[in-house]
């Protein structure tokens, strides 16, 4: 059965890094603004890296070709345990959103070779019972046009969704996106239905250095899939995915560690 480079590279540690990249590259040869996360996924090749690029709140104009410092960084990011992923926002479900959505994953899938992403990763998923065929076509759709059919595909409801169900529809889910100060290990819903494999953990707001008591429960204990804590902070509204954290090879470091 043919696996995807990416993807199978991905595995090669239990768990790694959900980093949302929305943090535009900066055009020219040096991608400037992407540097430290370029340096760190070269700094730890066995480590599985999941990167969101979001040009525009998406890919931009519908059936258009990456902005030009991304066509120029995303082959930067390419490595062997790299899973580049598309961000598109889904508003949570609702009815005037969905051809958007589609709009949104099929502008991704025709961006030429070299920049298109692995999948996609789907925000703002609302995780009802009710909602759970709207997410089912959207994640089949865009599976069906990324790596041969099988696309990476991310779903993220920010917490754990309503049905067990949407575990069986991606291949990683968000289901805890929190200020880093409210967040406990025990938050999380781990079992056969929802297994860990299939989850992520994202934190702002963070401490300065890596937390490794919760890396250790989170990534040795409960081999949670993905973890992403970051020093910057969305209080008061503000955007905190625009910068790395302080020391985000200390970070990468802990994770690889917490696994050997």
């Amino acid at each position: 059965m043919y696996i995807p480079r990416a993807v199978a590279a991905a595995a090669t540690l239990a768990s790694g890094v959900l980093v949302p990249l929305y943090i535009d590259p900066i055009s020219g040869p040096d991608c400037t603004a992407w540097v430290p996360l370029i340096n760190t996924i070269k700094a730890h090749p066995t480590v599985p890296f999941w990167a969101i690029i979001n040009p525009n709140s998406g890919p931009g104009k519908s059936g258009s070709q990456a902005p030009t410092e991304y066509q120029q960084c995303i082959p930067k990011l390419r490595a062997s345990n790299v899973v580049v992923l598309g961000y598109v926002p889904t508003s949570y479900g609702a009815t005037k959103r969905k051809a958007g959505v589609t709009t949104d994953v099929n502008t991704y899938a025709g961006w030429k070779a070299a920049y298109k992403p692995d999948g996609i990763f789907f925000d703002e998923v609302s995780g009802k019972s009710g909602d759970l065929a709207t997410y089912t076509t959207f994640a089949s759709h865009a599976r069906s046009l990324f790596k041969s059919g099988k696309g990476f595909i991310s779903l993220n409801p920010g917490a754990a969704p309503s049905s067990t169900k949407y575990y069986g529809i991606a291949d990683l889910l968000l289901t805890a996106e929190n200020f880093y100060s409210d967040f406990k290990a025990s938050m999380l819903s781990l079992g056969s239905s929802t297994p860990a494999t299939k989850q992520a953990v994202v934190l702002t707001d963070g401490p300065s250095t890596p937390p490794t008591s919760l890396i250790s429960t989170l990534i040795t204990q409960d081999h949670v899939k993905a973890f992403y804590v970051t020093t910057d902070s969305q209080a008061n509204g503000a955007n905190p995915y625009d910068n790395f954290p302080t020391d985000l090879e200390s970070f990468v470091a802990a994770i690889q560690s917490a696994q050997s």
